[in-house]
C-alpha cells in the first residue's frame, strides 16, 4: 500500500513538473482576462452614466445661457457656449474612448465641488500642485476630526498613507528631507507635504527643486479623485460645481509639445521619457524610409540622437486624423483639448488662459481660499517667448498648416484664438485652405 502511494505521488510530481509552467501561464492569462473584463465593464458603466448625465444636463441648458458662479476676465463663458453645436443629435454620439480618457485624467474633489480637466502643456504641473494642496488640506481636516462624517472606504484609504514610501520617493525626486526633519506622524507628514506643494521645499532651511506631481505615486493614491467615484455623475453639472479648464493657443501648445517631448534627446532630459523617445525614433525611421533609394533600413543607433524637424513631427501627428476616431486616438500632448476635455459637453464654468495665467490663476486660488501661493515660481516654465514658437511655422508648407487649422478648428473657434498670431506673411492662405491639395495619407 505504501509503495503504491509512493508510486502515485511520484507520478503526480513528475506530471506537475512537466505541466506546471503551462498551468501558471494559463492561470495568469485567466487572471489578466478577468481584470481586463472588469476594467472594460467599469469603463462601459462609466461611459453610459456619463453619457446620460451629459444628455440630462443638455436638456436643461441647451436653450438657456449657462450661469457661472465665477468671473473670468479673459473669456466670456456665454460666448464660448454659444459657439457649441445647438443640435442635440451632436451629443448623442459620444466617443467611448473620449469618455474613458476624461475619466482617466480629470481630477474631482467632491468636498470642494471641483472638477479639473488638465490640458497638457498648459501649466498642468502648477495647477495639479494646487489641486493636491486642496486635497491634502482636506486630509488634515479629516484627520483632525478623526474621520467623522467620512465614508468608511474613503477614510480607510486616507489612514493607510505609507509615510516612509512617500518620503523616499520625494527624496529621489530632489526634495531635501534631512533625517532630523523626517515626519514621525501622519499629521506631520501632511503638513510637510503642504509646504512642498506650495513652496517646493519643506522649509526655508532646505531649498529643493520643484517637483513634478505627475511622477509621484502620492498623486495616484486616492482613487476617489476620479469621475467614476462620484455617487452620481450628474453632480458635476450642478450649479455649485466648479468645472475648470485652462487653455492655450493651439499652435503655441503644439510647438511647446514638440520642443519638450520630441526635440529633447533622452540624455538631455531631467527625467526619463521613454514613450516620447520611442516616438522620436519612430519619426526618424519613417523619415528615412520615405526617402527614395535609401540603401538600408535605419538602425536603432542611427536614430537615437537624431532630432526630427518640426515638419516631420507635424506629418507624424497628422497621420490617421482623417479617419474615424483618428483624433480621439492621438497622444494627448498634441490632441485638441476640445476633444480631450469634451468642452461643449462639460460646459466648463472656470475657463482660464495660459496667455493671462498671472491674472486667471490668482482668481482660482482666491475661489478656494488659498493665500501666500508663490505665483512667480511656476512649475516647468520654459522661459520662451512668442517668437520662439512662431519660428517653427515659418517654413511649414501650406498644406500642413491647413491640416493643422482643420485639426484644431474647435480650439481656435471656441476660445477666440487667431491663426495669424503664429502664421504670418501668408496672405490669402486661410481663405484658400479648402483649395490646397493636402497630403493626409502620405505617412
Amino acid at each position: 500500500m505504501c509503495l503504491k502511494i509512493i508510486i502515485n505521488s511520484t507520478f503526480y510530481w513528475i506530471y506537475y513538473k512537466k505541466y506546471s509552467f503551462s498551468l501558471i501561464i494559463f492561470l495568469s492569462c485567466l487572471t489578466i482576462f478577468q481584470y481586463r473584463t472588469d476594467v472594460f465593464l467599469t469603463n462601459k458603466k462609466v461611459d453610459y452614466e456619463l453619457s446620460q448625465a451629459i444628455k440630462i444636463n443638455l436638456n436643461l441648458s441647451i436653450n438657456k445661457t449657462v450661469n457661472s458662479n465665477l468671473s473670468i476676465s479673459t473669456i466670456d463663458n456665454s460666448t464660448y457656449f454659444k459657439k457649441c453645436p445647438k443640435d442635440k443629435s451632436f451629443f448623442d454620439h459620444i466617443p467611448v474612448r473620449s469618455n474613458e480618457l476624461i475619466n482617466m485624467i480629470s481630477l474631482v474633489l467632491q468636498s470642494q465641488s471641483l472638477m479639473y480637466c488638465p490640458v497638457p502643456k498648459v501649466a498642468t504641473k502648477t495647477l495639479l500642485n494646487v489641486i493636491l494642496y486642496i486635497h491634502v488640506r482636506d486630509l488634515i481636516k479629516n484627520l483632525n476630526n478623526n474621520w467623522t462624517n467620512i465614508d468608511n472606504a474613503k477614510a480607510k484609504i486616507e489612514k493607510m498613507i505609507n509615510i516612509n514610501k512617500f518620503i523616499g520617493e520625494l527624496r529621489s525626486h530632489g526634495v531635501i528631507i534631512p533625517e532630523q526633519e523626517k515626519p514621525k506622524s501622519l499629521s506631520e507628514f501632511l503638513h510637510m507635504y503642504l509646504n512642498i506643494l506650495q513652496f517646493g521645499q519643506i522649509n526655508k532651511n532646505f531649498p529643493s527643486r520643484l517637483i513634478n506631481p505627475w511622477r509621484l505615486s502620492f498623486t495616484y493614491s486616492f482613487p476617489y479623485f476620479r469621475l467614476q467615484n462620484l455617487s452620481s455623475l450628474s453632480q458635476i453639472f450642478s450649479s455649485s460645481f466648479t468645472r475648470t479648464i485652462f487653455v492655450r493657443h493651439p499652435f503655441e501648445r503644439l510647438a511647446s509639445a514638440y520642443k519638450e517631448r520630441i526635440a529633447t534627446l533622452s540624455k538631455d532630459r531631467i527625467e526619463p521619457e521613454p514613450e516620447y523617445d520611442a516616438i522620436r525614433m519612430q519619426i526618424c525611421y519613417r523619415r528615412v524610409l520615405s526617402k527614395k533609394n535609401h540603401p538600408t533600413s535605419p538602425s536603432k543607433e542611427s536614430c537615437r540622437n537624431i532630432i526630427p524637424s518640426f515638419e516631420d513631427f507635424v506629418r507624424y501627428i497628422l497621420t490617421g486624423t482623417d479617419r474615424p476616431n483618428g483624433i480621439a486616438r492621438m497622444n494627448y500632448h498634441w490632441q485638441p483639448y476640445s476633444t480631450i476635455c469634451q468642452v461643449c459637453k462639460f460646459q466648463y464654468n472656470f475657463v482660464g488662459k495660459y496667455e493671462s495665467f498671472n491674472e486667471d490663476f490668482p482668481q482660482f486660488l482666491k475661489h478656494f481660499n488659498i493665500t501666500n501661493w508663490n505665483i512667480e515660481k511656476r512649475n516647468g516654465p520654459s522661459g520662451l517667448q512668442k517668437w520662439d514658437y512662431q519660428k517653427y511655422y515659418i517654413t511649414l508648407p501650406n498644406d500642413l498648416i491647413c491640416q493643422l487649422i482643420h485639426l484644431y478648428n474647435d480650439d481656435f473657434r471656441l476660445f477666440k484664438y487667431k491663426v495669424h498670431d503664429y502664421i504670418v506673411n501668408r496672405t490669402g492662405l486661410l481663405q484658400n485652405c479648402h483649395l490646397i491639395k493636402t497630403s493626409w495619407k502620405e505617412m
